[in-house]
C-alpha cells in the first residue's frame, strides 16, 4: 500500500509539465523540411519549363504563347480572325510571301493575312484587318477555347473564318482535347470551371489535370520516362549490350509528320505517311465530342454577333483515299448540316475538280497558287455575308 509520502510523489510527478510537449518531434522535422525542399525544387521546375515551353513552336506550347500574345497586343479588334490547323496557316502564309517576300517572317511570327486583306479593303469592308489564329495541329476543341476566351469585348471581329479538315475532328497522335498544347497553355487552375465538364467529364480526368498542374513531376512524367529510358540505354550501350525496347506507340515508331523543307517527292511521301497514321480507325470512331465542340463554337458567335464563313479546306486525292471508303462523304453531309443556320456559310471544296497537284505542298497543304483559288471562292461568300 503507498504511504502519504508516496502518493504525493506520485502526483508531482504527474502535474510537472513534459519538457518535450509543444515542440515536433524529430521524423515530423523531417516531414516539414522535404515538403519545403519539395515545393521550392517544385516551383523552381515549373519556372524553367515553362521557359523551354514557350519557345518550343514545334512541339511545345510556343507557337500557342505567339499567336494568343499577339492577338491581346492588337491596338484595336480585327475586322476577320482566322482559325484552323496548318491547313489554313501554310496558304496565308504562302500567299503573303508570295506577294511580298522577305519582308513576311517565318509561318510561327506570321499571323496576318496581308493578300486576303488588300482583297477586302478592295471590296470595301469597314474592318479589312485580318488577325490569324490559326495554330498547327488545332482540333474543333482548340478552337471552341480561342473563340470562348478572345473573341469578345474590344476584340470581338466581326466575322470568323474557320477552316476545317477530318483531322480536325480525330487525330490519332491525341488522346483526347485535353492532350492538345492550346488546352495544356490555355485552360488553367483559374478558369478550368468553364471547361472541366466538356473536356474533363470523369473524376479521375479532373484529379489528373490537379495533379498534372500542381506537380510539375507528375506532369512530365512521361518524358522523365523517356530521358529515363534513354539513360538506361546508353548504359547498356557502354557495356556493349543491345538495350532492351518499350513498346511504343505509332507515332513514336512512325515519326512522319509535317515538312516545311525537301522536295516535292519526299515531302508527298511524308504526308502520305502522317496522315495514314493520324486517320487510323477514324471510321470506327465517334466524332460527336469534336462536332459538339462546332455546335458550341457557332453558338458562342451567334450570341456575340460574328459571322463564319467555314470552309471544308480542299485535300489532294492521295490525302482523301487515305480515309475509309465513304467516310469523307458522310464528314462533308455531317459539317453542312451543321453549318445550316443562320450567320454561317459553309463552302465545300471536298469534291472540286479545281485543285491539283501542283496547287499543294503536300497532301493536304495549299501552295499560294491553290490559296488563290481557294480566295476566288471566300470574297463572294464573305461579301454577301457583309450585306447580310
Amino acid at each position: 500500500m503507498p504511504t502519504l509520502l508516496d502518493t504525493r510523489g506520485t502526483r508531482d510527478r504527474k502535474t510537472q509539465p513534459d519538457q518535450g510537449a509543444g515542440r515536433p518531434s524529430r521524423s515530423g522535422l523531417v516531414i516539414l523540411w522535404a515538403v519545403l525542399i519539395f515545393s521550392v525544387v517544385n516551383l523552381l521546375c515549373w519556372n524553367l519549363d515553362k521557359d523551354k515551353q514557350s519557345s518550343d513552336v514545334l512541339s511545345g506550347t510556343g507557337s500557342v504563347d505567339l499567336v494568343v500574345g499577339g492577338f491581346k497586343n492588337l491596338p484595336a479588334n480585327p475586322g476577320v480572325v482566322l482559325i484552323g490547323s496548318s491547313l489554313v496557316m501554310y496558304p496565308f502564309w504562302t500567299m503573303d510571301r508570295d506577294q511580298y517576300g522577305n519582308k513576311i517572317p517565318d509561318i510561327f511570327h506570321h499571323h496576318d493575312s496581308m493578300v486576303l486583306q488588300k482583297r477586302l479593303q478592295e471590296a470595301g469592308f469597314a474592318n479589312p484587318h485580318v488577325y490569324s489564329l490559326a495554330v498547327f495541329g488545332e482540333m474543333v476543341s482548340d478552337a471552341y477555347i480561342y473563340v470562348n476566351e478572345l473573341l469578345k469585348g474590344d476584340k470581338k471581329p466581326a466575322y470568323l473564318v474557320y477552316g476545317i479538315a477530318p483531322r480536325d475532328f480525330h487525330d490519332s497522335d491525341l488522346p483526347g482535347p485535353m492532350a492538345t498544347n492550346t488546352f495544356k497553355r490555355l485552360v488553367g487552375l483559374e478558369n478550368l470551371g468553364r471547361y472541366a465538364d466538356l473536356y474533363l467529364p470523369g473524376f479521375q480526368d479532373k484529379v489528373d489535370f490537379l495533379a498534372s498542374h500542381t506537380c510539375f513531376f507528375y506532369s512530365k512524367r512521361w518524358r522523365l520516362q523517356h530521358e529515363f529510358d534513354k539513360a538506361i540505354a546508353k548504359v547498356y550501350r557502354a557495356f556493349g549490350v543491345v538495350p532492351p525496347t518499350r513498346e511504343s506507340s505509332g507515332k513514336d515508331s512512325n515519326q512522319a509528320g509535317f515538312m516545311l523543307t525537301g522536295d516535292k517527292d519526299e515531302r508527298w511521301r511524308c504526308s502520305v505517311k502522317e496522315y495514314a497514321r493520324r486517320y487510323k480507325n477514324i471510321g470506327d470512331l465517334d466524332l460527336s465530342v469534336q462536332t459538339g465542340f462546332l455546335v458550341r463554337l457557332l453558338d458562342v458567335c451567334k450570341e456575340r454577333g460574328i459571322k463564319v464563313v467555314v470552309i471544308n479546306m480542299p485535300l489532294s486525292r492521295d490525302n482523301r483515299e487515305l480515309l475509309p471508303s465513304g467516310f469523307y462523304s458522310l464528314f462533308r453531309n455531317k459539317i453542312a448540316n451543321l453549318t445550316d443556320r443562320p450567320g454561317v456559310k459553309f463552302i465545300d471544296f471536298g469534291d472540286s475538280n479545281e485543285f491539283g497537284a501542283g496547287d499543294y505542298w503536300d497532301t493536304c497543304h495549299l501552295e499560294h497558287g491553290g490559296g488563290y483559288k481557294m480566295l476566288n471562292h471566300l470574297l463572294p461568300v464573305m461579301s454577301k455575308l457583309n450585306r447580310e
